[in-house]
């Protein structure tokens, strides 16, 4: 109980300033729209292809944009907690009888909240361009995608921001995300896509996370099996960078 109430503290810290300092969350908001209409209006006729059974672009567009904002969301945590190791504010966190893992559990919490906002963000511009929600049950599990994959993305950041302790790193923080998002089938399916690429998707995590988040938005529906590899692939990141951002907290111990 302990490590919830100082996780929820530390995360309701991290979102306050979103107030104070906006140009911290703005970013993480505006991008994903742009990326969705950039997308969905560059590429428009890739929608053509046979391997889109004539769904709309902009539709299959929507949860590469979600998870990109959630990606943001996290990126943003890592660089709030990089201010406050400049800043010496986790130095004293540090110092305090806080549980070590509310110290990397409460930014986490942060960024899960704000992709919550991002993803309804993305939501309402589908909507605007023509794309429907694609019911209850398929929205939920969209919005449980973004969320596990804001954990994922601020558990890297955090433990970048940990080990260089500098808010200078926000580019390695970006650029992991990025890559990982671009390099998968953000912008067509893996039927369609040929060469390096191609392979390097097919063995992507987000390709997975991606797949199952269209075959909701596009059939309206959870189908099980199209499902449950998304959910491996979110559950496996989170688990394996939530290693790498408590690792460097190993060496204070546990309280």
């Amino acid at each position: 109980m302990r490590t919830l109430t100082v996780s929820l503290g530390l995360a309701g810290r991290n979102l306050l300033l979103v107030r104070r300092v906006p140009s911290v969350f703005i970013p993480s908001l505006v991008m994903p729209l742009f990326i969705l209409i950039a997308t969905a209006g560059a590429f428009h006729g890739i929608g053509a292809l046979p391997q889109f059974a004539g769904e709309s672009y902009l539709a299959f567009t929507i949860p590469m944009a979600a998870t990109m904002g959630a990606g943001f969301a996290g990126i943003n945590s890592g660089m709030t907690l990089a201010r406050d190791l400049e800043g010496g504010f986790f130095d004293r966190l540090q110092s305090s009888p806080a549980p070590r893992l509310a110290l990397v559990l409460g930014p986490m919490l942060a960024a899960q909240a704000r992709s919550i906002v991002t993803t309804a963000v993305v939501f309402i511009a589908g909507i605007i361009g023509g794309v429907m929600l694609p019911g209850v049950a398929s929205t939920l599990l969209i919005i449980l995608f973004a969320l596990m994959f804001a954990a994922a993305a601020s558990f890297w950041a955090i433990g970048v921001a940990l080990r260089t302790r500098t808010v200078q790193a926000a580019p390695i923080m970006q650029l992991v995300v990025f890559l990982s998002v671009f390099m998968s089938v953000a912008y067509v399916p893996l039927d369609a896509m040929h060469g390096w690429l191609g392979a390097v998707a097919r063995y992507n995590p987000v390709t997975y996370i991606l797949d199952a988040m269209r075959s909701a938005q596009l059939t309206g529906t959870v189908i099980w099996s199209e499902t449950w590899p998304g959910l491996l692939a979110a559950a496996g990141l989170m688990l394996v960078l939530g290693a790498f951002a408590l690792a460097p907290l190993r060496r204070l111990g546990n309280r």
